[in-house]
């Protein structure tokens, strides 16, 4: 009985001496660990033992491992996603602030919260809607064929003197509340060139006599 209990007491002794990595683990290693298993940091529990991970991954840990770039567990500094145009969409870059010319270089990073403000330039802001209705848009201005092709712009800084133009592109926007005021904008040839709006009463001053709006 004696011999017994010196025993354990001996064997328990020995396996606290030894570091956790060496212990048998119940369940398999990764194939590809992240992180060496060396400095895996390593806790007790009532149902064996368990691994506590890093709150992040370093930049080249990130790098090495692509498919994490789209998770929490990377954050990348604004250089890189800069750098690297295709990482500026990934989670990795969120919470960055990025300078006007980055975000003039694709409609995807223009979206970007990090772009939020900036002052993009009027060419870029012209080349898609979506970019046109963001802040830095607010004071570009536009070709007349973008303006008209796009009438939720018709309250746009940028598409003022095409307003008689976008009023009289067709009879729902003639009647809207968004041209109650531009009569005076409008001429005569835009009126007559669309006969349902040349009846409209946003022509009556330069259409009075509605014989010449087209049938």
């Amino acid at each position: 009985m004696f011999f017994s209990k010196v025993f354990l007491i001996v064997s328990s002794v020995i396996l606290a001496t030894q570091s956790f990595p060496q212990i048998k683990l119940q369940s398999l290693l990764p194939v590809d660990p992240i992180e060496e298993f060396d400095t895996w940091a390593w806790g007790e529990h009532p149902n064996g033992l368990g691994y506590k991970a890093r709150n992040g991954l370093s930049v080249d840990q990130c790098l090495k491992n692509p498919h994490l770039i789209d998770t929490p567990a990377c954050k990348f500094p604004a250089k890189l996603c800069m750098d690297v145009p295709e990482y500026a969409t990934k989670q990795a870059c969120a919470g960055n602030q990025y300078p006007a010319e980055f975000c003039a270089t694709d409609i995807r990073i223009a979206l970007l919260e990090g772009c939020a403000g900036n002052q993009i330039p009027a060419e870029f802001c012209a080349t898609d809607i979506k970019i046109a209705l963001l802040e830095g848009c607010a004071d570009a201005t536009y070709p007349k064929d973008f303006c008209v092709g796009n009438p939720v712009l018709i309250s746009a800084k940028g598409c003022e003197k095409f307003k008689g133009d976008i009023c009289t592109s067709s009879l729902e926007l003639a009647e809207s509340s968004s041209c109650s005021g531009a009569a005076d904008q409008i001429t005569f040839l835009q009126c007559v060139s669309n006969g349902d709006v040349c009846r409209a009463k946003i022509c009556d001053k330069q259409v009075p006599k509605k014989t010449f709006c087209k049938a």
